[in-house]
């Protein structure tokens, strides 16, 4: 566990640093925030995706560890997409001159948010244990198809129309690709962990409850 933590400290610095001086990505009046803000973006649809295969595991085992992961993931998974909406808010103030645009990816990242802002109301508002973690499990599953929908389908729909430059990964250095996923690996890590944390936590709590009944 030890040398896992090492590694995650040393990649993320790594890659941080690295990102301060690779060259601006193609089309871009500055892009070294997005080694920031494209990780975090990621990180958060690998996080929502592993609530959910959390949420499907624990309507197969009914598993308590099971549930107390699908919703660490999907909380860390949020707090890496408010991240990355400030990240992105601030790269857009400096390409397109607002923080806000009404960009469909802009919208699409926020609407994600808040469907698991409600979920996330809708299970603290259930009073029953076990009906609670399979009514999570199901909210975790719908949130990962809003996820894809709201931040991959929405924002290519054909009445859409985005201010987000495309071919920048395709056309942009080796260099600077090198750079933005190894920082994407990184945070990834980042997320994993603190997750697999959260959900040890969640765990603890739910087995004290128990004992203390």
């Amino acid at each position: 566990m030890m040398i896992f933590n090492a590694v995650i400290a040393i990649w993320v610095t790594a890659a941080m640093t690295l990102g301060f001086f690779m060259p601006q990505a193609k089309g871009l009046l500055a892009s070294n925030i997005m080694y920031f803000h494209v990780p975090m973006a990621i990180s958060m649809e690998i996080a929502f995706l592993l609530a959910a295969w959390h949420g499907f595991r624990y309507l197969k085992t009914r598993r308590m560890e099971h549930d107390a992961q699908s919703v660490s993931f999907a909380e860390v998974g949020t707090f890496f997409g408010v991240i990355a909406t400030i990240t992105g808010a601030l790269w857009a103030k400096i390409n397109w001159g607002a923080y806000w645009n009404w960009d469909p990816q802009q919208i699409g990242i926020v609407a994600t948010l808040l469907t698991y802002f409600a979920l996330f109301a809708l299970r603290g508002a259930m009073e029953d244990d076990e009906k609670m973690r399979s009514a999570w499990a199901v909210y975790a599953i719908f949130g990962i198809v809003a996820a894809v929908f709201w931040t991959g389908i929405f924002r290519v729909l054909p009445q859409m129309r985005s201010l987000h430059p495309t071919g920048v990964l395709v056309e942009s250095s080796r260099i600077f690709k090198v750079a933005l996923w190894t920082n994407v690996a990184g945070f990834a890590m980042i997320m994993i962990k603190a997750a697999l944390m959260r959900g040890r936590v969640q765990v603890a709590q739910e087995k004290l409850k128990e004992a203390a009944q």
